[in-house]
């Protein structure tokens, strides 16, 4: 167990399109405080989005919201109340819930009141999207070695034996585990994903541990296709080649439509298209975060009144943590395989380049802040090499 840094390097979006790598000061953990060593954090294409000024005005903003980590130093409450010590292996939620609003009352605490800017509130409560840099102690998001973790942070022991590189993957499939508990996928659904991310492949497989029937693919990249079959698809559609990808669908049930439909791609056309994919008083689940204010197009009677679909959005990950940690603990399925390209922080510019890119197959691609970066690859922490596309 390595000692506590003084100071910890992060990256920090400070305005849209613009990075830096900068340090600063590890505070000693208050009572109730947990310090993270974060070990790993998976890039998403949120952070993407927020750094192209998608998704409000964040910034500064250090991003970051798939980490995992270990424990570096805690309070003397927070070690009795949690049951954790320093060394322990843990992943945290991305929100920060009140715990008091109607909402997380009722267990949707995705939808915390505190975290509705729309209220006018300062800051929100995501880690890595919403908390600006500016709000103490600015170790807010993952995209850093050290991470601070307060009493409403919801924080889960990862069981020993996990490599980093399934462990990363927690909170992707704990949003795919929330997709299925909305889709409310059951033993022998007939099951649609649309979009073939490393979110779609999760979907996938979690729609497989809920026990579904049989599960499509849908997508229009034919490796992601194939590997979605190691991970609970039965079938795939290509839907660059088909004639009629709903023909192709009914056909991989045996002449059925399906029970549930789950877009994950993240584009207006994918959304229609899965109400349109889904049987008479099915379920649709939108799962895809489109980043920016797009309107999807659907007939108010052709689409909506005559088939009387369920269109359930399916918002971050809450209570998904638990069933996601307990399937990456079983071996089955190969989820490190996702993990396609790493980066250490420096290297954070490059990783973008390399997704906007879809360089060498990349599928998910995250950053280790303990790595080293190699001496080949410049280093943003300078003025001159900041990000400026």
């Amino acid at each position: 167990m390595s000692a506590v840094a003084r100071t910890s390097r992060q990256v920090v979006f400070l305005t849209v399109d613009e990075l830096r790598i900068e340090s600063i000061p590890v505070p000693e953990p208050g009572p109730d405080d947990v310090l993270v060593r974060v070990a790993m954090v998976g890039i998403c294409a949120t952070d993407l989005h927020l750094l192209a000024g998608h998704i409000g005005d964040p910034f500064p903003l250090v991003p970051g919201h798939e980490f995992v980590g270990e424990v570096a130093a805690l309070g003397e409450r927070a070690a009795q109340t949690r049951g954790l010590a320093a060394g322990d292996r843990v992943a945290v939620e991305m929100l920060l819930p009140c715990r008091s609003c109607p909402r997380c009352r009722e267990g949707r605490y995705n939808l915390c009141e505190r975290d509705d800017m729309a209220s006018g509130l300062p800051r929100g409560r995501q880690y890595g999207v919403n908390i600006p840099r500016t709000e103490a102690p600015g170790l807010w998001g993952g995209y850093a070695e050290y991470l601070h973790a307060p009493a409403e942070a919801i924080i889960h022991r990862l069981p020993e034996g996990i490599a980093w590189e399934r462990a990363v993957l927690v909170e992707p499939l704990a949003v795919a585990h929330r997709a299925i508990a909305r889709g409310r996928v059951t033993v022998g659904d007939r099951v649609v994903v649309i979009g073939p991310g490393p979110v779609g492949i999760l979907i996938a497989a979690a729609a497989r541990a809920a026990g579904a029937g049989q599960v499509v693919m849908v997508g229009t990249r034919a490796e992601r296709l194939a590997l979605a079959t190691e991970f609970g698809a039965d079938a795939t559609v290509d839907a660059r080649r088909s004639e009629d990808v709903a023909a192709d669908v009914r056909a991989a049930f045996d002449g059925a439509s399906a029970d549930v439909v789950i877009e994950a791609a993240g584009i207006a056309a994918a959304q229609q298209d899965a109400v349109r994919l889904v049987r008479r008083g099915g379920r649709v689940v939108l799962a895809g975060a489109c980043g920016a204010a797009v309107p999807i197009t659907l007939q108010a009677d052709e689409d909506l009144l005559t088939r009387e679909p369920d269109i359930l959005p399916s918002f971050l990950s809450a209570g998904g943590f638990e069933p996601a940690i307990a399937l990456l603990a079983r071996p089955e399925m190969p989820f490190e395989r996702l993990v396609t390209h790493r980066f250490a922080l420096d290297e954070v510019a490059e990783a973008f380049d390399v997704i906007r890119r879809r360089d060498g197959g990349v599928l998910k691609a995250v950053l280790e802040p303990g790595r080293t970066a190699s001496p080949d690859h410049a280093s943003p922490e300078n003025d001159e090499n900041k990000e400026n596309r």
